[in-house]
């Protein structure tokens, strides 16, 4: 028995004592023939014999003339059977846009890995790859191009009666498939005399399958109009050229031109009328003249009085004295207190 174990022990050690395998593969989709502004994906197969322990580190890619977009958490599981052997790894996808035509060369990427069962990280290299962009039919050189495998425009506006003083929000949404939101140029901004622009940020994202996966770019500009003058007014049409690149032809997808009437601002009514107010106030002050003008009479008539009973000015302190008494006597038997808290000596 222990003889069967030793021999089984030497026929197991070379399996146990191999390292794991470490493959990576790369591939240009579609193809190494694309237009300017049309995705191309480099796919780079990360694959091992065993399982992984982490995500596989990718070096940086930079293509001058080209916006490369590196690869992020999203990523593929594949399994693929090579020499007999099955090997399971993860894809991952670098996004390139050429934007000027010419000849791009990818070079050998370093891969590394940590597979189960290695005693190290391992590292790969993928093989030099080349693609070839051109300027398709319709655009001159230099000229943005803009490429989907479908695209949407469509537009908004205020419809509300506009007068001069209000503001006036043309909403353009532009949605291209196939495409990432950065790649999606901004439409025309056209001056329209007695409207005063004002620019606006745009709002860009992409679009994703609900899981995830980016299906496509969106682009939404608000252009806003102040109304300087009434009249008729014409927003003109807008138009975005771009390159159908599902069926290989250049498309124009365009939306109308917009008419809008502007009023003329109405004149300010208060809700008070301060011509009235100022009626009113002069009313009352021409009452307060006269009622001033009834106590100076009285003033005179009083002065007057008083110089001619000059005479009778000695009688008026006995006189004061006895009715002072008298309101004393009636205030004591009402029991009322004075109003000067110093004199309440003068109510027991």
């Amino acid at each position: 028995m222990s003889r069967l174990c030793w021999l089984l022990l030497l026929v197991a050690a070379p399996l146990w004592a191999a390292e794991p395998q470490l493959k990576v593969q790369a591939q240009l989709v579609p193809g190494n023939n694309v237009v300017v502004g049309e995705q191309v994906q480099l796919q780079v197969d990360v694959l091992t014999d065993t399982w992984f322990t982490a995500a596989a580190s990718l070096p940086p890619l930079q293509l001058p003339g080209a916006r490369v977009q590196a690869p992020d958490s999203e990523s593929e599981h594949v399994n693929q059977v090579l020499e007999g052997k099955t090997f399971y790894g993860m894809r991952y996808r670098y996004r390139i846009t050429p934007s000027v035509a010419q000849t791009f060369n990818i070079p050998a990427l370093t891969v590394q890995a940590q597979p189960g069962q290695a005693s190290a990280p391992l590292n790969a290299q993928t093989a030099a790859l080349s693609f070839q962009a051109t300027q398709p039919p319709g655009f001159e050189p230099g000229e943005t191009v803009l490429v989907a495998d479908g695209l949407r425009l469509t537009q908004a506006v205020t419809t509300t009666p506009l007068k001069v003083g209000d503001t006036l929000t043309r909403t353009l949404t532009l949605q291209a498939d196939n495409t990432p939101g950065l790649s999606l140029p901004p439409p025309d901004q056209a001056q329209v005399k007695g409207l005063r622009r004002y620019p606006q940020s745009p709002v860009i994202g992409n679009l994703d399958d609900g899981r995830g996966n980016i299906t496509g770019g969106q682009r939404i500009d608000r252009q806003v109009y102040r109304v300087e003058q009434p009249g008729h007014y014409q927003l003109p049409a807008i138009s975005v050229k771009w390159w159908d690149s599902r069926n290989h032809r250049l498309q124009l997808t365009r939306v109308p031109e917009i008419s809008i009437e502007v009023q003329a601002a109405t004149a300010y009514t208060p809700t008070f009328s301060i011509t009235e107010d100022l009626k009113q106030l002069g009313q009352h002050s021409w009452q307060l003249s006269r009622h001033g003008m009834a106590w100076s009479a009285a003033l005179v008539v009083l002065v007057l009085a008083a110089y001619l009973m000059h005479g009778l000015w000695p009688r008026i302190p006995p006189l004061w004295r006895r009715g002072y008494e008298a309101l004393r006597w009636r205030f004591r038997r009402l029991r009322l207190l004075p109003l000067n808290p110093r004199r309440e000596k003068d109510f027991p």
